[in-house]
């Protein structure tokens, strides 16, 4: 089974991508900053002729799409926001919409405010940030891809990563936490993991992924 990991360089990109390399798939990486791998493609997929060559003549079994743009970058450059967050996963449905590969698609649950929780899959939009607009447009929903809606923390390959695993692992002695603040997210390996079974499984649509019960910050 052949498998394109998009975002390869990032939190969940890279992990995926180390995951499905373990499990023995034949596995290929785009990343626009970093070479995770040996033959990882660097590449910057807004040049659309660069990556239309790239994907022309390459079967894969699935596609996982791990690259967005954040919260404060969606502020300060929204017209790559919108390219990326909103537009790209849309040209990938569009363009593998006829044929056997599977595009898996990481929207996030900052689609929803958090003002009307708990909110099920088919529970209208209410996010109000920019980022949360272009990721809510950014969804794909039909009977042969898949959207995953979730919060994750894991391991950023870059030194500055801003996410909660790096900040904790950057503190020393002991460590204030959260108080009334409920999450429900899940650690990039155990993402790894549910796309992996969603493939052999032939899941489509859009679906939470969350663990069964709340946990507290």
């Amino acid at each position: 089974m052949k498998v394109l990991v998009l975002g390869a360089g990032g939190m969940a990109g890279h992990v995926v991508a180390t995951h499905f390399r373990e499990q023995d798939y034949d596995v290929e990486t785009i990343s626009s900053t970093k070479p995770v791998f040996g033959d990882t493609t660097l590449l910057d997929v807004t040049n659309q002729d660069a990556f239309s060559e790239y994907l022309e003549g390459r079967d894969y079994s699935a596609i996982v799409n791990c690259i967005g743009i954040l919260v404060k970058q969606s502020e300060e450059q929204k017209d790559l926001s919108t390219y990326l967050n909103s537009y790209l996963p849309h040209m990938l449905e569009a363009r593998y919409r006829n044929t056997a590969t599977k595009i898996i698609h990481l929207s996030t649950d900052c689609v929803f405010s958090g003002k009307n929780a708990p909110y099920t899959e088919d529970a209208p939009y209410d996010g109000e940030l920019f980022y949360d607009r272009t990721k809510a447009l950014g969804e794909i929903k039909n009977d042969k891809d898949l959207t995953l809606r979730m919060s994750i923390i894991g391991p950023d390959l870059s030194p500055s990563g801003t996410g909660l695993f790096n900040w904790f692992m950057s503190q020393s002695g002991n460590i204030n936490g959260y108080s009334k603040s409920i999450w429900n997210g899940i650690t990039t390996i155990e993402l790894a993991k549910a796309i992996e079974e969603a493939i052999a499984q032939d899941v489509t649509g859009l679906y939470h992924l969350v663990p069964s019960g709340n946990i507290s910050k």
